[in-house]
């Protein structure tokens, strides 16, 4: 369904992809999992023909994502991170607008909108305008909106970013039931290793532009158990923290979060370590 050999995307100076390569079957629901800029987004976005790599190749249902873009587009749904979506318009005419976009016949469109409205639970709210919904009640919206050509496949970046705990649920359990019948392939870009396990038949770790690994869940797991891992919160994080950490008898690897002011730490003993780290810290007014 999905094919990637070499795929390259160069910014400038920047490698923002490196040379992976990948297979996708039909019906899988396959996840790029990853920190921010780890090349997850720009991947899925050559994979929908939205820009061309800088090299390699990617084929889509057989169609090139280069030579045959028109088809490709066709074929797929993407919802990016942002929603895009119009909030002075209801929900109703967003769906519409799209619609139209994706040349459904115009017969087609007022029952794909209602039978959308009914699978993500906004049929009650289908004319209201969408500035007036919640973050939680766009996202499902924003997914009925890639849905309503009804593509065979369908990429979603990061689908719960942002959402509550109780939304990120909603949105879970939604793309479960939406994958039940393996009649469509979805690809999902996420940092969240629990959305990983809980929706992706397999995963394949992307860091710095380049595929580390690619399993099932399980074999993600098992591939990197290994030292116990000890997770800090900071105010900031600063190098001589980092160095100070790194010092302690015991600490094997110091990590910094790519977003959040946390460390991640390897330690060879969790109940031994731990307490030795939190000494050095306090020690040297960290």
């Amino acid at each position: 369904m999905i094919i990637a050999q070499g795929l390259t995307k160069l910014y400038d100076q920047f490698l923002a992809v490196d040379n992976i390569n990948f297979e996708i079957n039909q019906g899988e629901i396959f996840g790029f999992l990853g920190p921010n800029g780890a090349g997850k987004t720009t991947t899925i976005r050559m994979l929908a023909a939205i820009f061309p790599p800088s090299s390699g190749r990617a084929t889509i249902a057989n169609f090139d994502v280069v030579e045959d873009a028109m088809e490709v587009r066709s074929r797929v749904g993407l919802l990016s991170e942002n929603p895009n979506l119009y909030e002075r318009l209801t929900a109703r005419e967003n769906l519409d607008f799209f619609a139209r976009l994706y040349d459904v016949p115009a017969e087609q469109i007022p029952n794909r909108i209602d039978f959308l409205g009914d699978l993500f639970d906004l049929r009650m709210r289908l004319d209201e305008r969408v500035g007036t919904y919640s973050k939680g009640m766009k996202q499902k919206l924003a997914i009925a909106k890639a849905l309503i050509h009804d593509p065979p496949i369908l990429f979603l970046d990061e689908p719960t970013s942002a959402l509550s705990p109780e939304a990120a649920k909603v949105i879970r359990d939604l793309l479960t039931d939406l994958a039940k019948d393996r009649s469509r392939t979805i690809c999902i870009c996420t940092h969240n290793l629990f959305d990983a396990e809980r929706l992706c038949d397999r995963v394949a770790i992307i860091r710095q532009g380049r595929i580390l690994t690619i399993g099932t869940p399980s074999q993600i797991s098992s591939s990197f158990s290994g030292p116990p891992l000890v997770r800090f919160s900071f105010q900031q994080v600063t190098d001589s923290l980092i160095q100070t950490i790194s010092k302690v008898e015991g600490v094997l690897e110091v990590e910094k979060h790519p977003v959040k002011n946390d460390i991640m730490i390897k330690v060879d003993n969790h109940e031994q370590i731990t307490p030795k780290i939190v000494r050095e810290i306090v020690t040297k007014n960290q």
